[in-house]
Parts: structure tokens; C-alpha cells; sequence
């Protein structure tokens, strides 16, 4: 859930915000409204003007970075870090801000880190500016709805599961949700603390385990068993935890090897006291070491004992921190259930709209302004059409597709691609209208004739697109 605190924000590998050595200390831009290019004229021999519709020039967002380390060397090296993550780009990429649930396309045009010999033993500032040529706010959510085509003579049905284009993913970790009493999958860690699964508290299923530390300034915690990961790669990791309103001083994230540890990550800011939340962070894999546990441990705080819970722990190898699953929840189990890795097949992690009902689908943009759809035709149809119900836009092409064959229709670029890369701009039809979600519910009706020799063959239409806003 979007809120206004700012939160984390993720450019390429790099995570800004609480939890991370990078603190946000300044932002302009996100909110604001960018420059607008009007198209007024004059009136001749009057006052005023005759006005045109306003639209917005690009977005620019500059950034103040705090950068916090242990020692000279550490801030030398999160200098370095932050400027070869920086470079001039040629192409946009992802902007993410993480708890507020926006994201934008942008390049880095300003960069500054400066040297400050007074302040440099650990402490640093930056300063960087995004480019934004596209200035809309999108979902960090692409949403995504189908339907077959409607067409009475083919008898087609909608049908029962779609894949789409998600990633694939990896959840490493072997016992994430406590579904399953306790296993050598995991092992709890403080002398002063008491771990029980419980199913009163839960984020994910039914159960979560509890952990009642019970001495005043004793830590208390669960590490967890994952694949082995060796060296060079990178271990992302998050587990969901509710923590009371008061009484944990500290909350600790653990990469570690059996018993050694090998980093560790301050995630109390990221915490939610009182309610479920998400703490995360990376570790890139040192030479020489492997990581095989992941750990969550809490503090409790010099005034007594406290109670915090975790649920629905998730490890990957790779460049981000997918939305949780395992084996019983959005994946399915690479062995033992609750005790094994969990994999997601490619194509699962899209929030999906509302099912097609004879041809017809809803797509909800819960944005403030018009978002883009793309649209991708699976064959076999003959001149499919696309109406967008509630603002009459009508779409027809002059096409046959194949049982096999796709077209790939964005309507901000205008681009039309057979099998995604071939163009096919002539098959729109001219006086054809392009559909363009607006706010709220959309109904959008697809039909096509189906192709001799192909009865109850389906042909389908996936609409795709973010929540948009300015």
C-alpha cells in the first residue's frame, strides 16, 4: 500500500532509504507538475487568448543523498558504488519507489559527490537528477486481462489459466511459511528467546513463528536454510514481520554460513510496528564463501522482554525481490513441500483483471490520468477488432494470424509487430481509433472470425498496462 512517508527507492541495484547506507534527505519533482507546454494564441484585437489543451513537458526529479559507513574505505567504496551506478544511459530505465508504489521512467543527467576532507571519515553526500522524457507515474504493478475473441460459429471458451510474460523465479528458501511443524529447515537463535509456530499471527496461510524473547536487551530470532549460494552471486532476501509498538530496539537481517556470519543489515526502519510489513535487503556472495542461511533477529529493548513475529521468508539469486510465493501460495514445490525451494513458472507475478465474459473484458486504472494499453492478439483470427466501450474507440485491422502467431499493439508508440518485432502498421485500418484507458473501469470487447479448418480454436486478446497519473 502506497504511503507518504518516502521510503525506499530502487535505481538498478542500488536500494536508497531506510535500510540502506544511501538516506534520502531531499526530493523534488515526484509530485509536483512538470512544466507546461501550452497551446494558446492569441486573440487579435482582443484581450485573452484562444486556449488549446495543456500538456506537459518532461519530468526532472533531483535527488540529496545522505551516504553513511564505518570507515573511510567503506564510504570510498559506496562512492564508487552510487557512480557506476550512475552513468549517462541511453535508453530510460525503472525509477522505483518502493513503499509509495510509483515508478517512472528515467535517465541520470546530474551527478554530484563531492570531497569534503572535513566530513569524509564516514560520512558523504550526493546529489543526482533524473530525466524523465516520459512524465507520467505508473504502478510498480503491470496489470493484465484477457478474453477470447467473440465469435458464436467457433463455440470458443475463455480459458481457465493464462501465463503471460512474468519473469521465472527461485524461492530458495526451504521452509518459508511455517505451514509445517519445525524442521532442520530452520533453527531459532538467542538463549534468551523461545520460538513457537502459532497460527493467531499470520501473513501468509495459517501460521508464522513467534519469538518471545524473554530477558531485557537479549536478542532473539530464526535463521533459515536456503540453496547454497556461492561466490560472486548476489542473495536478496525479505522476510514479513510484525514487531510491537514498542519494546525492539534493533531488527537485523543475517546473510550467513552455517554458524558464521557473513553480513549484516539494520532493517528496523523498515519495520511497521503494530502491522505486517516487508524487510529486505542484498549481499553479494565475498570470494571464497558460500551462503546457505538467512537470518531475522530481533533486540529487544533495556525496559523488558518483547514478542515480534515472521512469516513468509524469500531468498533469490538474482536482481530483484519478486512479490512473495512458495510451493502452495503462487508456485509449486521443487520437492518436499514447506521443506524445499519453491519456483514460480514465468508469466505468474502480473495482477490480473477481471475475466472475459463472451468477448468482453475490464480493465480498471486506478490512476488520475489516461494510461496506454498494449495489446497482444494470439491467432488463429481473421480481422479481429477492438472497441473500447466506454469511449466508442474502435481498432480494426486487416490481418490473419495463425494458430502460433501474435501481434504485439502499443498504443502510445503506435507500433504494430507480428511476433514482436516485425512491423505492421498497415494492417490498421484507416479511420481506425486507438483505445486509451481512461480512470476507473474500462470495458473493451474483442472480436474476430475465426479461420477455416480451425473450429473451437481460441483466439486471444491480453490488455496490459500501469496505473497512470501526473
Amino acid at each position: 500500500m502506497a504511503q507518504q512517508k518516502l521510503g525506499r527507492v530502487q535505481w538498478g541495484d542500488l536500494t536508497f532509504g531506510p535500510g540502506s547506507p544511501y538516506s534520502v534527505s531531499a526530493i523534488e519533482g515526484l509530485d509536483d507538475l512538470p512544466d507546461i507546454r501550452a497551446e494558446d494564441v492569441e486573440r487579435p484585437g482582443q484581450h485573452g487568448d484562444y486556449t488549446g489543451p495543456d500538456y506537459t513537458g518532461p519530468r526532472v526529479i533531483p535527488m540529496k543523498l545522505g551516504i553513511r559507513a564505518d570507515s573511510p574505505d567503506e564510504l570510498r567504496d559506496l562512492s564508487l558504488a552510487l557512480r557506476n551506478a550512475t552513468q549517462p544511459q541511453a535508453q530510460p530505465q525503472p525509477l522505483q519507489f518502493l513503499d509509495q508504489d510509483v515508478l517512472v521512467w528515467a535517465k541520470v543527467r546530474k551527478r554530484s559527490i563531492p570531497y569534503d576532507a572535513e566530513y569524509l571519515w564516514r560520512i558523504g553526500d550526493a546529489a543526482i537528477e533524473w530525466y524523465c522524457a516520459d512524465p507520467y507515474l505508473y504502478g510498480l504493478d503491470e496489470k493484465s486481462a484477457s478474453t477470447t475473441a467473440y465469435s458464436p460459429a467457433a463455440g470458443r471458451t475463455y480459458p481457465l489459466t493464462y501465463a503471460g510474460a512474468g519473469a521465472a523465479a527461485r524461492n530458495l528458501v526451504l521452509n518459508p511459511s511455517f505451514e509445517e511443524t519445525f524442521t532442520t529447515e530452520t533453527t531459532g537463535f538467542g538463549t534468551n528467546s523461545t520460538r513457537s509456530r502459532v497460527n493467531a499471527e499470520s501473513y501468509v496461510g495459517s501460521y508464522s513463528v513467534q519469538h518471545a524473547i524473554t530477558v531485557a536487551s537479549s536478542q532473539g530470532g530464526t535463521s533459515w536454510n536456503i540453496e547454497p549460494v556461492s561466490a560472486g552471486n548476489t542473495v536478496r532476501w525479505g522476510v514479513y514481520v510484525k514487531i510491537p509498538i514498542s519494546g525492539i530496539a534493533a531488527l537485523e537481517l543475517w546473510w550467513r554460513n552455517q554458524t558464521t556470519t557473513l553480513s549484516t543489515l539494520s532493517v528496523l526502519a523498515q519495520a511497521t510496528p503494530g502491522s505486517w510489513a516487508r524487510v529486505s535487503g542484498s549481499y553479494t556472495v565475498a570470494a571464497g564463501q558460500t551462503c546457505d542461511r538467512v537470518s531475522a533477529v530481533a533486540t529487544s529493548s533495556a525496559s523488558g522482554p518483547a514478542t515480534w513475529w515472521a512469516d513468509a521468508a524469500m531468498a533469490v539469486n538474482g536482481a530483484s525481490l519478486p512479490n512473495y510465493f512458495d510451493g502452495s501460495n503462487g508456485g509449486v514445490w521443487e520437492g518436499t513441500p514447506n521443506a524445499s525451494v519453491s519456483q514460480r513458472p514465468a508469466g505468474t507475478n502480473r495482477a490480473y483483471g477481471s475475466a472475459g465474459t463472451s468477448g468482453r473484458v475490464t480493465a480498471v486504472n486506478d490512476g488520475a490520468s489516461p494510461a496506454y494499453p498494449v495489446l497482444r492478439l494470439d491467432g488463429p483470427v481473421a480481422n479481429p477488432t477492438i472497441e473500447q466501450i466506454n469511449t466508442g474507440a474502435l481498432l480494426v485491422l486487416d490481418a490473419t494470424l495463425q494458430a502460433g502467431e501474435f501481434l504485439l499493439i502499443d498504443t502510445r508508440s503506435r507500433a504494430v509487430l507480428l511476433m514482436g518485432s516485425a512491423p505492421r502498421r498497415s494492417w490498421v485500418r484507416a479511420g481506425s481509433t486507438w483505445p486509451l484507458l481512461q480512470p476507473g473501469s474500462n470495458e473493451i470487447a474483442y472480436r474476430g472470425n475465426a479461420l477455416p479448418g480451425a473450429p473451437g480454436q481460441q483466439s486471444l486478446l491480453t490488455v496490459t498496462w500501469r496505473d497512470t497519473s501526473l
